[in-house]
C-alpha cells in the first residue's frame, strides 16, 4: 500500500507545473460558458493522466521503475488508482467554479450533482481505453495515441449534449432520480467494473511481457 501511494504521489509530482495551466482553464470556461460546467470535469483529469504518462514516456521512467523491489503488476495498478485522486481533483475544481459562477450570478440553478457525477465517472472508463494502448504502443506510438484520445475526449464533449435525446430514462434520472428500473443501472455498473478490470489485466499483461 505504500509503494501504491509513493506511485501516485510521483505522478502528481510529475504533473504539478502542468496542473497550473488548469487555472487560466477554468476561469475561461467560467467566463465563456458556465452554464456547461459539468462536461469541463471531464477534461482537466484526463489532461493531468495523459500528461503524466507522456513525462513518464519521454523521461524513460518506466525503465527506473522496473529496477525498484516492487512487483510490475503493482506499478500498473499504481497507474490506474492514480486516475482515483485525479478525477477527485477536477471534480472540485468544477465544484469550485460552479460556487465562482453562483457568486458572480452567472448561474442561478441547483447544482447538478447526478450529471456532475456521472461525467466524473467516465474518466476512469476512457482511461480504461487510453492506458493498455499506452503500455502496448510505447514511446514510438504515444503521439499517435494522445492525439487519437484528443479526438475521443472532444468526441465526449459533443455527445453529452444529445444523451437526452438517445437514453431518456438515463436522462430521467438526471433530472429527478427517478428511474423505471433498476436491472439496467445494475447491469451498467457491473459492466463498467468488467471494463475497467479486464483493462487492467490487459495493462499488467502487455507490461509483464515487454522487455524494458
Amino acid at each position: 500500500m505504500h509503494n501504491s501511494i509513493a506511485l501516485i504521489r510521483k505522478d502528481f509530482m510529475l504533473t504539478r507545473k502542468f496542473a497550473l495551466l488548469l487555472i487560466p482553464y477554468f476561469v475561461l470556461m467560467l467566463y465563456s460558458n458556465a452554464q456547461a460546467y459539468t462536461v469541463f470535469s471531464l477534461l482537466p483529469a484526463l489532461l493531468l493522466l495523459i500528461n503524466a504518462c507522456t513525462i513518464d514516456m519521454q523521461h524513460n521512467n518506466q525503465k527506473f521503475l522496473a529496477t525498484l523491489p516492487v512487483p510490475r503488476q503493482r506499478l500498473i495498478q499504481a497507474k490506474y488508482l492514480t486516475i482515483i485522486p485525479l478525477s477527485l481533483f477536477s471534480l472540485l475544481c468544477t465544484l469550485l467554479m460552479y460556487y465562482a459562477a453562483v457568486t458572480m450570478g452567472k448561474l442561478d440553478e441547483p447544482l447538478r450533482w447526478r450529471e456532475l457525477g456521472l461525467i466524473t465517472a467516465v474518466i476512469p472508463l476512457l482511461a480504461a481505453f487510453y492506458l493498455p494502448l499506452y503500455y502496448w504502443l510505447g514511446q514510438k506510438g504515444m503521439q499517435f495515441v494522445n492525439f487519437i484520445f484528443m479526438m475521443a475526449i472532444m468526441l465526449c464533449f459533443t455527445t453529452f449534449g444529445s444523451l437526452n435525446k438517445e437514453f431518456p430514462a438515463l436522462a430521467q434520472w438526471v433530472q429527478d432520480g427517478k428511474t423505471d428500473s433498476m436491472l439496467l443501472y445494475v447491469i451498467g455498473g457491473l459492466a463498467y467494473l468488467i471494463i475497467i478490470y479486464a483493462s487492467c489485466l490487459i495493462s499488467t499483461r502487455i507490461y509483464m511481457s515487454k522487455d524494458i
